[in-house]
């Protein structure tokens, strides 16, 4: 199999192709690219094609996804990340796979086994630029608040929960800042990620990285322990707990 590397910390490119020796018989790495400009030179000058790329989000000039907008990549891609996964919900709609650093060898065995699975013609058409366009989307949400005449904003990347007391609505971020905005709950749980984010009652939504303990509750429920702390109850609703359970396990949550 015939593979690019995107990658632009050596010892991680090393790590990949010995894993990738362990998982594969043949193995051809015909290039490792640090950045999105080599990227675009190779792609511009290529003899040899590939069968499958594995590339990182942030190479040492910037954002991998530029490259989706300055060529057209026909390649399927597995992403490697050392990121949150904030995006990684966008990678799965389009059916391209990813996986999280350090990575671990039984996971890159099911992202080849899923590759040689699904595997597509050259000329599929998977459109990466919309996974880039998700990806910004995902990544540079953000609110507008208020605290006395100064206006402020909190990237959505930054929440540990969104509560609604005593008539308004407020974001206390992962520092424990605590800041009100000028939304409902109901227009923030549309812009945020819902695999990250879940609305665990009509006063709460938390994200994944807050919860600190989850404990069975009376009347079949659960109560959890978050940190930073809440002013209300973080009290999962009796209709919510299975869309919870689906959530914790990483299940595609419909709206």
């Amino acid at each position: 199999m015939k593979i690019i590397i995107f990658e632009d910390e050596r010892h991680n490119a090393e790590r990949l192709i010995q894993l990738l020796q362990k998982c594969l018989p043949q193995v051809d790495v015909i290039a490792i690219i640090e950045s999105v400009e080599d990227g675009v030179k190779w792609f511009d000058n290529q003899v040899d094609a590939a069968d499958l790329i594995f590339m990182d989000i942030q190479l040492s000039d910037g954002n991998c996804f530029e490259l989706f907008d300055r060529r057209d990549v026909q390649v399927p891609v597995i992403f490697t990340t050392a990121y949150d996964s904030f995006a990684l919900q966008a990678f799965k709609v389009y059916s391209v796979d990813y996986l999280m650093k350090p990575i671990d060898v039984k996971d890159l065995k099911r992202a080849i086994e899923k590759y040689e699975y699904f595997k597509l013609p050259a000329n599929s058409g998977v459109n990466i630029s919309k996974i880039a366009e998700e990806f910004s989307k995902r990544e540079n949400t953000r609110f507008i608040g208020k605290i006395n005449n100064q206006l402020i904003y909190v990237k959505a990347k930054d929440i540990a929960h969104i509560y609604f007391a005593d008539g308004l609505t407020w974001a206390t971020t992962m520092t424990d800042q605590k800041i009100p905005l000028d939304y409902s709950l109901d227009q923030i749980e549309k812009l945020l990620d819902k695999n990250l984010f879940f609305r665990i009652n009509r006063k709460l939504i938390i994200h994944i990285d807050a919860i600190k303990k989850i404990t069975t509750y009376y009347n079949s429920r659960f109560i959890l322990q978050l940190s930073p702390a809440v002013d209300v109850e973080a009290i999962i609703s009796r209709e919510r707990v299975s869309g919870f359970k689906a959530w914790l396990e990483g299940q595609a949550i419909s709206s």
